[in-house]
């Protein structure tokens, strides 16, 4: 079984400081979270860039900070995003910068009240800009069909093996968490490739169980939970030492960032 690969997605688009006050909203706050999440543990980092009303945005400059502050203080994988209600060359922009992997929505839902958009031509183009860049996609995965997309994607050549499925599960409108839906996914990834899994909210402990027994990798992070227990509030190192606590006891080694990244085939450093 290989080792655990951990991700830490510190912020996402939507939690702010009033939900959490460990939401990271500035370059600096991501930098030194990821640095400590590094130090906890985890070999990934995903992360949104933040406007100065802490909302989501595509902040070129921002990501580039966070990108290269990160870099310099520690070898952690940085996974900017790629996903929003936004035009895709703008979604797409930072792949420029050369990252070590980004996300990629390959299917649309029902989002929060609105769909959520990504059609296959879009798909396409942000997944040759990735590929052009040597950026490694994560495919991220709301339901079967999207699974279905990513395999697509191999196929024709837009995604280099291993790729990584990156399975949601607990999100309304899209796939719920149950142990059979995470075993279905996994029994569609062709072999040679990888799988993560995220649990919303409460999810999230049973999911990166699930992961560490059955061989896969987890993410762990405010962006999908904002508790480590009922009505207690988290912090991302937090998350990151139970991640790794629980391994441990489950006696599954955990990734460093260099071992990851040989796992996972990145190119980039």
């Amino acid at each position: 079984m290989e080792k655990l690969i951990i991700t830490v997605a510190p912020n996402g688009g939507l939690p702010t400081k009033d939900h959490n006050p460990g939401v990271p909203v500035t370059p600096e706050e991501i930098i030194e979270q990821g640095v400590a999440c590094c130090e906890a543990g985890a070999s990934v980092l995903h992360f949104h860039a933040r406007d100065k009303d802490q909302k989501g945005c595509f902040d070129y400059e921002f990501t580039k900070k966070v990108l290269e502050g990160l870099r310099k203080r520690c070898d952690i994988i940085v996974q900017p995003t790629s996903g929003g209600w936004v035009d895709k060359e703008i979604r797409i922009q930072a792949a420029d910068l050369k990252p070590d992997m980004m996300s990629l929505n390959v299917g649309s839902i029902n989002f929060r009240g609105r769909v959520y958009i990504n059609s296959p031509p879009d798909v396409d183009y942000l997944a040759e800009k990735m590929l052009q860049y040597g950026v490694k996609p994560e495919i991220e995965c709301y339901d079967f069909s999207h699974v279905e997309a990513g395999i697509d994607l191999i196929d024709r050549g837009l995604i280099e093996k291993p790729a990584l499925f990156n399975f949601v599960l607990g999100i309304k409108n899209t796939i719920s968490y149950s142990p059979k839906h995470l075993i279905n996914m996994i029994d569609m990834v062709p072999p040679g490739n990888l799988w993560n899994v995220i649990g919303i909210g409460r999810h999230q402990l049973n999911t990166q169980t699930l992961a560490i027994v059955l061989g896969g990798n987890c993410r762990v992070g405010l962006e999908d939970n904002l508790y480590y227990s009922h009505r207690v509030l988290a912090t991302n190192p937090q998350l990151v030492e139970r991640a790794v606590r629980l391994a441990k006891e489950l006696q599954r080694e955990v990734a460093t960032p260099a071992e990851a990244r040989k796992i996972l085939g990145i190119k980039n450093s």
